[in-house]
């Protein structure tokens, strides 16, 4: 139940979220606030100083109050952070109406750095889980029988017993072809079992024709140069091995070459205007959550394939993207997981996942629904998940960001990729060496 406090504190909040309160901005008066509001204004000065007290708030004596200029690194309490914003995520609209029936004094948050709460993805549940509390027992209760769901989508974010970030949605990743580019420049489209080196020569013949502006949608992202990696054998790490580096391996930077060749071609820097340009693009790489976002376009003018491995046999792999719900482990009231998780694994949300073709639900009988009507293209994400690959391999938050950073930084420059593969995999095992991360 919303008592007055919680709809004060929303009054602030939502207004901070919206730019309506901007850092250092002075508030109206808790008289104003209360006759706005009808609340008496002993419970709306009482939600004030709270919020006071989580730094969201500063008082001045003798002038009133005033929104911090630091509030989103704050941690308002009872916030759910969202790590991106409503207009990428299609299922927030349902998620907002029935969360806050369900939680009414639960705030989400999309500007806030940290929440008690948060939906991330892969990469923040991989690495900094040991920010994260354990969901397990929270789950169990909820949902006893784990038979419904693919339980073999919790293993990747298992830390012994503990599950610290529970999936919700998740998808392989895709080579998505413009095939009206492709024709227009007299290109046929490749078949499913193509290859790297069939991948290089269409992109070669195409970045040749006049009639073509854009070839590969290409960003340093992590989430990209992976897949090439994975589609060529290679490796971050072999944990079963003395020296498990093996993103220096002859199989990585040839990926890694490969990628870097693609360059220029279209580049974009932020995943935003990845999104937006997706359709310009002859190629780029996707998965189902932007296929949800323009599932017409895509059925009418692409083709999806597998990512092309260095052989038939390495075609397909991919590095899984996923959405999933955390809790952090200073979190005071963990019993506001429960309805979440209740309603995050339902049959009503995950149905609704599967009617928006974003992402692939966790429950067995919504995949079946999201797979049943759809056209030819989303089926070709059902055809490659036995070649998912799940694990990013990199289980610290400060591992993660030397390898990633890194190589990032090295695939923006034009210099000789090995060289400087093989410094930085020199930096990272002196870092294993002495923190023993691995």
């Amino acid at each position: 139940m919303k008592t007055q406090s919680d709809t004060v504190r929303h009054y602030v909040l939502e207004r901070l979220e919206n730019s309506i309160f901007e850092p250092g901005m002075r508030l109206p008066g808790s008289r104003k606030i209360s006759e706005e509001l009808t609340i008496s204004r002993p419970v709306v000065q009482n939600a004030l100083d709270t919020l006071v007290n989580e730094g969201v708030l500063r008082s001045v004596s003798r002038s009133g109050l005033y929104v911090d200029s630091a509030w989103q690194s704050r941690r308002p309490r009872n916030t759910l952070r969202v790590y991106t914003t409503d207009e990428f995520l299609p299922w927030m609209t349902m998620f907002r109406e029935e969360i806050s029936k369900r939680i009414p004094e639960l705030h989400i948050s999309q500007r806030c750095e940290e929440g008690d709460f948060e939906i991330v993805t892969t990469a923040t549940a991989q690495t900094r889980h040991e920010e994260f509390a354990d969901l397990m027992p929270l789950l169990k209760t909820c949902y006893p029988d784990f038979s419904p769901f693919c339980r073999e989508q919790l293993k990747p974010f298992m830390q012994k017993d503990a599950l610290t970030a529970l999936p919700f949605l998740f998808s392989p990743r895709l080579m998505a072809c413009n095939r009206k580019i492709l024709e227009k420049a007299g290109c046929a489209v490749p078949s499913p079992d193509w290859t790297l080196n069939d991948f290089v020569a269409l992109v070669e013949k195409l970045s040749g024709s006049s009639s073509v502006e854009n070839v590969f949608l290409w960003n340093n992202s992590y989430y990209l140069w992976m897949n090439f990696i994975l589609s060529a054998g290679g490796r971050l790490f072999c944990l079963d091995r003395e020296d498990p580096v093996c993103f220096d391996s002859a199989e990585s930077v040839a990926a890694l070459k490969v990628f870097h060749s693609l360059k220029g071609n279209c580049s974009v820097q932020s995943g935003k205007d990845y999104i937006s340009r997706c359709g310009s693009c002859a190629f780029s790489v996707i998965d189902s959550q932007i296929y949800g976002l323009n599932p017409e376009i895509f059925d009418r003018d692409f083709v999806f394939l597998p990512m092309p491995g260095v052989s038939p046999e390495h075609t397909g792999r991919s590095i899984q993207a996923t959405e999933l719900l955390v809790m952090r482990r200073r979190c005071i009231d963990s019993k506001l997981a429960v309805p979440l998780i209740e309603f995050l694994w339902s049959g009503k949300f995950q149905d609704h996942l599967a009617a928006l073709h974003h992402g692939i639900p966790l429950r067995k009988s919504s995949i079946a629904k999201a797979f049943e009507n759809c056209g030819k293209p989303y089926n070709t994400f059902k055809n490659v998940l036995e070649k998912l690959h799940s694990e990013y391999q990199l289980s610290s938050p400060d591992l993660f960001k030397l390898i990633s950073s890194g190589i990032s930084s090295i695939l923006s420059g034009n210099e000789d990729i090995a060289p400087q593969v093989e410094e930085l995999a020199f930096v990272v095992r002196k870092y294993l060496k002495y923190t023993r991360k691995l």
